[in-house]
């Protein structure tokens, strides 16, 4: 997230970050209606999205494409804050048989968040337990099934958000213990990796837009064969070690803090900070933007 200026230029002026909450909230909030993930507009049972809410759910996607990348992470923690939840909720009661559009546009609304390690509000909600149960299973059955978005970045993007899930939601959710996908599902999932791999349209992508497709099949070797869950508990402690930083650590070279962050912000509690003084200083260059409160 952007913690090193207070404005961003936008076709041509000068916005504050703050001035583009309400309109970023607004477009989370009409991507979650579309998507009927609140449970008030969940579809019923058996019925997949129609084609005039697969258009607006698209439609909205595709409009992110003009966006900055400053604008697009003020989405997603309003994105990931408030709906996360929600989007959990529809992918466990939606039937990947009878409803496999509505699960294929949710899942690829998961993808469009950024990473865990950037973006704190997908890593709270998948490293707690309660929220994040049984996503792995979901997401890899969805790959092995074949519901991956209709073009060939999609399958690298599904691998992406299934990678994230390994590595930051708890490994003994998974039924040995290993990893938070079961053990026969994972071997689906590398012959499904395998058959991917040897897909033309998608052995003519850049290698960049197919890397996680090897990345997930070459990570799912070590959790077979080291022990218990070790690959990926290791894995994640070095990924928190990263994040646990203060949040006035910035890319700002006249506002740098290398002390380790020691206490949540008590809103959002996603931000640790190492005292008041970045505290004040991050609220004041983003963090204004990014700060919500959460159920999770």
């Amino acid at each position: 997230m952007p913690t090193n200026s207070k404005t961003l230029e936008l076709n041509g002026k000068q916005y504050p970050l703050a001035g583009l909450l309400s309109e970023m909230v607004l477009a989370a909030d009409d991507l979650s209606k579309n998507a009927h993930l609140p449970p008030e507009t969940a579809l019923p049972a058996d019925t997949d999205l129609s084609d005039e809410d697969y258009n607006k759910v698209y439609s909205q996607i595709r409009a992110f494409g003009i966006f900055p990348r400053e604008v697009l992470d003020i989405f997603a923690s309003a994105f990931a804050a408030k709906h996360l939840p929600n989007l959990a909720a529809a992918l466990r009661r939606l039937s990947p048989t009878t409803q496999p559009r509505a699960m294929t546009a949710t899942i690829h609304i998961f993808s469009l968040l950024p990473e865990p390690k950037r973006q704190p509000y997908v890593r709270k909600f998948l490293q707690n337990n309660d929220a994040s149960k049984g996503l792995g299973n979901i997401i890899a059955d969805a790959f092995v099934r074949g519901l991956t978005w209709g073009i060939p970045k999609g399958f690298d993007a599904h691998c992406t958000l299934i990678i994230n899930v390994l590595f930051w939601s708890d490994p003994k959710m998974g039924d040995d213990g290993k990893a938070a996908v079961d053990k026969d599902l994972r071997k689906k999932l590398e012959e499904a990796l395998i058959a991917t791999m040897e897909r033309e349209d998608v052995k003519a992508l850049d290698r960049r837009d197919r890397v996680d497709i090897e990345r997930l099949r070459g990570l799912l070797k070590p959790v077979e064969m080291m022990p218990a869950s070790y690959y990926l508990d290791s894995t994640r402690g070095y990924l928190e070690g990263q994040v646990d930083v203060c949040g006035g650590d910035s890319v700002d070279p006249d506002r740098m803090c290398a002390e380790e962050g020691v206490s949540f912000c008590s809103r959002c509690k996603t931000v640790k900070y190492c005292g008041t003084a970045c505290q004040n200083w991050h609220w004041k260059h983003g963090h204004k933007a990014h700060c919500f409160p959460t159920t999770y």
